[in-house]
């Protein structure tokens, strides 16, 4: 499958901060699901989930029948990558966990091995969870933060185990951040029936407001990283916490933090990067007025160390006191 690259972001405000970027969008699909659904499918084969009854015959005939590739496993087992531990192999886990810190410790001029936190979002909730079942597995002292948008149920149902049985539908509003969240689905959030998000493995939760996650978009754009609105996302709950740790003492060395690329900003030319789009969907947010806002403060807070989000929910959100504070109790 090969390994997808980290990209190290060091924001001149917060010289003491490393933050690394996981970059799925160099994989053959531009995206972090082919990780997910190669294992999921070595998965539903080794647990017996999957027929195997003339597996190989039917799988050829309709490679050769559509023009596709019939995978063969005999033919192909070298190419295979075990996605169970086997001993030292570089090699020996598909967990993207597992990978960064392998590349951590073949980077010779990075001095920390293990960072300190790992930030990502949840779709479906599976890379996250294998991720935090990883690192609790192995005692890895990494903190698992879950990145969640403005009005996704995902921060309710990890915090304080809410919208389990019941529909939480009302409290979502579109157009959210593509790809990732809870709410637009009107059954309740139910692990392993509705969704892969194990709150056992999450240690805390971020919300960031969805009309700055777009804005980070923009800006890292601008500062040559690509990647669409959820990654704007995981950066901006990435760039709190060097802010809310910017004197922490406890810290050993450099603040480490991983983040992921989530998929290409060309996927959202029509969309979160097309200012018409952004001025109507975002129209009780202020769009692209207010995006611009929430552009400078991320930028401010990048260059200066400042507080982005503070600052830019005083003055780039037209939002009520009463949502503002909602927004706010998500920060610790």
């Amino acid at each position: 499958m090969g390994h997808t690259p980290l990209v190290k972001f060091q924001p001149k405000g917060f010289p003491n901060v490393d933050i690394f970027l996981k970059n799925e969008t160099a994989s053959k699909t531009q995206t972090l699901k082919h990780r997910f659904a190669w294992a999921l499918l070595a998965w539903a084969i080794i647990e017996g989930k999957v027929d195997v009854s003339l597996r190989n015959f039917h799988a050829q005939d309709q490679a050769e029948k559509n023009n596709g590739f019939f995978i063969n496993q005999f033919g192909n087992a070298q190419e295979a990558e075990e996605f169970h531990e086997s001993g030292g192999n570089p090699h020996e886990s598909t967990n993207m966990f597992h990978e960064v810190l392998q590349q951590l410790k073949e980077d010779k001029a990075q001095k920390k091995k293990v960072p300190d936190y790992f930030v990502h979002s949840s779709g479906t909730g599976g890379t996250i969870t294998s991720v935090g079942r990883y690192i609790k597995r192995y005692n890895v002292p990494t903190t698992v933060t879950l990145s969640d948008s403005e009005y996704s149920l995902f921060y309710d149902y990890v915090i304080s185990n809410k919208f389990t049985n019941e529909s939480g539908t009302k409290y979502w509003k579109p157009p959210g951040i593509a790809g990732i969240g809870y709410g637009y689905n009107v059954k309740p959030v139910i692990y392993k029936e509705t969704t892969s998000l194990n709150p056992s493995v999450i240690d805390e939760v971020m919300k960031m407001p969805d009309l700055a996650s777009v804005a980070a978009m923009y800006v890292l754009r601008e500062r040559g990283i690509g990647g669409g609105v959820s990654t704007g996302l995981n950066f901006l709950v990435s760039l709190h916490k060097a802010y809310q740790l910017r004197k922490d003492k406890d810290i050993d060395g450099r603040l480490t933090i991983v983040t992921v690329i989530c998929d290409p900003g060309e996927y959202y030319e029509s969309t979160y990067f097309n200012s018409t789009w952004v001025d109507k969907m975002f129209e009780d947010k202020g769009g692209m007025l207010s995006l611009k806002c929430w552009k400078d403060v991320i930028n401010k807070s990048i260059d200066r160390g400042t507080d982005f989000l503070e600052e830019g929910l005083v003055n780039c959100s037209p939002e009520t006191s009463r949502q503002r504070r909602w927004i706010r109790r998500s920060f610790p």
